[in-house]
């Protein structure tokens, strides 16, 4: 059971919706995401996490199975364990994984992103102490929607196709939910889990050691789990780097990435973020995750 040497697993958020104007080196097009994916395998990575976005406009396309199956062979040729986001907005939740699907039969995709439970889109900056962004969301719906009954049919249609669900928890009860999918039997390890600790997207408790803390006691002993912090929307990197110690400290694993907070640290590419988290992972005793081990962990099997 765990990963050979309590080994540490690095993932990435590539590009999520950031632009260049924060941060010039946000991939975007789906070459330029296989290269910058290669790039973080080199440095350490085992796991890529990615918007499809228009190489033209930037624009997220977060259901196009066209632009995300450009860019995953590339992936899973070496060796590394990547998988989409989904559409929200004008989107029914039954059929928010369709591309999922459809990725999984077309080019071999063998993580179903499910997230648990709806939150609402809470934009906050720390900076100005207030909401930002009201005007844009009298537009949208407001809500991740993410109802109970498509939560259980993606963990069976995943179960179904042979793949292993990464689901991500933005609020404490989100990880309660993966301790009853468990609990009634739906879920059979190992998964993997993504507990997100944001400021900038201010859902959930306020990020901190304690916060992770109160996630991870809603994981049953028994539960055959990986967990990632995932410290997300962030303008300090000092911020990023203690949750990030915190989870390696605790035995969990770290995600980095200009996607997922890119005013964090403007100049930087991905790569060299993920060499930062390699390093705080040696600091700690532990090594770094290789994409073999992170499959024969998850079960799957070699590309």
């Amino acid at each position: 059971m765990g990963l050979p040497g309590d080994a540490c697993i690095v993932e990435v958020g590539c590009n999520e919706g950031a632009g260049r104007g924060v941060n010039p080196n946000v991939p975007i097009g789906p070459d330029e995401i296989a290269a910058d994916a290669l790039r973080c395998r080199d440095a350490g990575a085992a796991m890529v996490h990615w918007h499809a976005r228009d190489p033209d406009t930037g624009e997220q396309r977060l259901g196009d199975v066209d632009l995300y199956a450009a860019a995953l062979p590339t992936m899973r040729a070496a060796g590394l364990l990547g998988y989409p986001s989904y559409p929200v907005d004008g989107v029914a939740p039954r059929a928010r994984l369709d591309h999922v699907w459809a990725l999984q039969a077309e080019a071999g995709l063998e993580l179903a992103p499910v997230d648990l439970g709806s939150v609402s889109t809470v934009p906050w900056n720390v900076h100005l102490h207030d909401f930002v962004g009201l005007d844009w969301l009298r537009t949208q719906s407001g809500v991740v929607d993410n109802p109970l009954p498509f939560v259980v049919d993606a963990v069976d249609r995943a179960r179904g196709l042979g793949m292993v669900c990464t689901f991500g928890a933005f609020d404490v009860g989100c990880s309660r939910i993966l301790a009853m999918l468990h609990e009634s039997g739906r879920i059979r390890g190992p998964v993997v889990h993504k507990i997100f600790l944001s400021e900038g997207w201010a859902v959930g408790p306020r990020p901190s050691e304690a916060a992770l803390d109160l996630h991870l006691a809603q994981l049953p002993d028994d539960l055959d789990v990986e967990w990632i912090v995932v410290p997300y929307a962030h303008s300090d990197p000092t911020v990023v780097e203690r949750l990030c110690r915190a989870a390696i400290d605790r035995g969990g694993h770290v995600r980095v990435g200009i996607g997922d907070s890119p005013g964090a640290d403007p100049t930087a590419t991905n790569a060299a973020l993920v060499e930062r988290a390699v390093g705080w992972a040696a600091a700690a005793g532990r090594p770094v995750a290789t994409t073999d081990a992170v499959r024969t962990r998850l079960g799957l099997t070699a590309p």
